[in-house]
């Protein structure tokens, strides 16, 4: 576990470095979430492989395409690099978003659903999965109208992708949110655990049990998720062993300290919470080994959703201050 860990911190430095040097006017958070999207690959990308992934992405959408243009752009790029023919992914994903696109409002969220569902299914069911995510999604929101919006749509792609009927996973949610609730006040965010445990078998009061235990552990670490990312605790809930959870979560802590050595991950750069989420998905990784791939595929793409997500958060909350100012400055 140890040697992959390490494997995987290296990884992560040399595609940090290359997500900075290919996207040269971004933001060190911006970055860490492209590099995310490598966690579990052994190799770093080159510099050039992502830029010309950049290039291709940009030469192939539309000005205003959230799929080419928007904050989870690097990470479709990240995507193409990976693969053996850039091409062919490029037109597989944006086969996926046209299609979710024709059934959800256009979102940065919306292109984080289209690359779960590439990355983990074939050609031929990419059809069926979307119309599941379509289906959970409404179910979802029928139950909480209030709490169910487009931050949902990757988790609820993550759902569909497990193969279960939508109402039988969206019953086993509801249940899992009801039981779950009980351990926050504020309920908001509370869904995006239980879409995450409902991915797995149990009582739902045991697993509710298993997040608050998993919650209380990280803080004793200091290693603290806001709302936005509670989906994360969930999944290290869910994946790791009653007995291995202590383990795990030190752990966590002690990749989120390395990873401060690493220029532009810093305090003044992609921050605490990030590296905390960062050092979730590469131990969680090196844990999961030997797993079901399904599960593990599945959690380390909660977890890196809930990394990209922040980031897209922080852009837009940035703006807004921006617009704030702006305003006020000219009144």
């Amino acid at each position: 576990m140890l040697t992959k860990i390490n494997t995987s911190i290296s990884v992560f430095e040399a595609n940090f470095m290359a997500a900075k040097k290919a996207y040269v006017l971004n933001s060190s958070m911006e970055a860490s979430a492209c590099a995310a999207a490598f966690i579990g690959q052994t190799e770093p990308v080159s510099v050039e492989g992502l830029k010309d992934a950049k290039k291709l992405l940009r030469s192939n959408t539309g000005l205003f395409s959230t799929l080419g243009r928007g904050n989870a752009s690097q990470v479709v790029a990240a995507i193409l690099s990976m693969s053996s023919d850039p091409s062919s992914a490029l037109a597989r994903i944006q086969e996926i978003h046209r299609a979710l696109d024709k059934k959800f409002m256009n979102s940065d969220y919306l292109v984080l659903a289209a690359t779960i569902i590439y990355q983990n299914c074939q050609p031929g069911e990419y059809a069926a999965v979307i119309d599941r995510t379509r289906k959970i999604y409404k179910l979802l929101r029928s139950e909480h109208p209030m709490l169910t919006g487009r931050e949902d749509l990757a988790n609820c792609a993550l759902m569909a992708i497990s193969g279960i009927e939508p109402k039988a996973i969206a019953e086993r949610c509801e249940l899992d949110f009801q039981a779950i609730k009980k351990y926050y006040v504020m309920k908001n965010k509370v869904q995006f655990l239980a879409c995450i445990s409902s991915l797995f078998e149990g009582k739902p009061e045991d697993k509710a049990e298993a997040i608050d235990q998993t919650r209380r552990i990280l803080k004793e670490y200091r290693v603290n998720f806001n709302s936005s990312a509670y989906s994360i605790v969930a999944a290290i809930a869910m994946i790791v062993d009653k007995p291995d959870r202590s383990l795990v979560c030190g752990r966590i802590a002690d990749v989120s300290a390395q990873l401060k050595s690493i220029r532009g991950m810093g305090s003044l750069g992609a921050g605490k919470h990030i590296r905390d989420m960062i050092a979730t998905a590469i131990v969680i990784d090196a844990y999961a080994d030997g797993k079901d791939d399904m599960v593990k595929n599945s959690t380390i793409s909660a977890i890196i959703t809930a990394v990209i997500a922040a980031e897209i958060a922080a852009i837009c909350a940035a703006a807004a201050a921006s617009s704030a100012a702006a305003a006020s400055s000219s009144s």
